[in-house]
């Protein structure tokens, strides 16, 4: 049992090293070749620092998604139909983008609540005057004199 695994072991050594020389001699262990130019480009990707992108340049990419559509923009026969609309009365005047803010106030001429409507929504909302009541000194109850906006008013 000895003899027949050091001739197996003996035989299958001499196989590998004829098989190693054969490949050597006929030349088929060279690298594979490129070209120049994609040596070149391989060579420069290379040598061009990896960077992440910071925070700016993804800002910069999600902008571009928004940039103006040129094929959209009003052109000047669609500013004079407008100027003519204006003029005749058919289209109105843009509301001014100014926040106003009015005041409410009770039979003894004292203001009871603020009603504030921002140019940009045109939706009002009212804030109450408290100015009237005793200050809370309960922790976490600031001293002001202004109630909580309210945003939604129900009435019936």
């Amino acid at each position: 049992m000895r003899k027949s695994l050091f001739l197996l072991s003996l035989l299958s050594l001499a196989l590998a090293q004829a098989g190693v020389a054969s490949a050597q001699s006929n030349g088929s262990m060279q690298p594979p070749q490129i070209s120049e130019q994609a040596a070149e480009a391989a060579y420069n990707n290379a040598q061009k620092p990896k960077r992440a992108p910071s925070g700016y340049d993804k800002l910069a990419r999600e902008s571009n998604r928004y940039a103006a559509n040129p094929d959209l923009a009003p052109s000047e026969a669609d500013y004079a139909k407008a100027r003519k609309d204006r003029e005749e009365g058919r289209a109105e005047k843009p509301v001014g983008s100014r926040t106003q803010i009015e005041t409410v106030r009770d039979q003894n001429n004292r203001i009871t609540e603020y009603v504030v409507t921002p140019g940009s929504t045109r939706v009002p909302y009212s804030v109450e005057n408290r100015s009237e009541y005793p200050a809370s000194s309960a922790p976490g109850h600031s001293k002001d004199t202004l109630g909580t906006p309210k945003f939604i008013n129900f009435g019936f």
